[in-house]
């Protein structure tokens, strides 16, 4: 018999672009109780570093928890505290759906994309 330890495979990857005075930050895949710490960390370690004017893209994830909400919670109390600003752009309508029940929707600028925040 064969003594395996579980995998754990942690699917999100994290991805950074600049569109004139925003930083882009797009999450890709999922946002779960495994994830939401390492998305939290990093949001945090970007408006540390000083920008504070984001938008989210989501248009790649396809899954967030409710501890992955609370990662964005985290991230708005703090860019709202360093007088930025957080836009999130591209959900799907699963997405979106956890946004609105969780009435995190009217937390956000929310924008169909990342060129429509820019221009917002």
């Amino acid at each position: 018999m064969i003594n395996r330890k579980p995998e754990v495979n942690i699917i999100m990857n994290i991805a950074e672009t600049r569109q004139g005075n925003n930083l882009v930050v797009a999450p890709s895949g999922r946002i779960d109780s495994q994830t939401s710490p390492i998305f939290d960390r990093h949001l945090s370690a970007i408006i540390e570093r000083g920008d504070t004017r984001l938008i989210i893209d989501l248009a790649g994830l396809e899954y967030i928890s409710s501890t992955g909400l609370s990662a964005f919670l985290s991230a708005a109390k703090k860019i709202r505290a360093a007088g930025g600003s957080m836009a999130l752009a591209g959900l799907n309508s699963r997405i979106r759906l956890v946004f609105e029940m969780s009435g995190f929707l009217r937390l956000f600028p929310i924008y169909a994309n990342v060129d429509a925040a820019v221009a917002g």
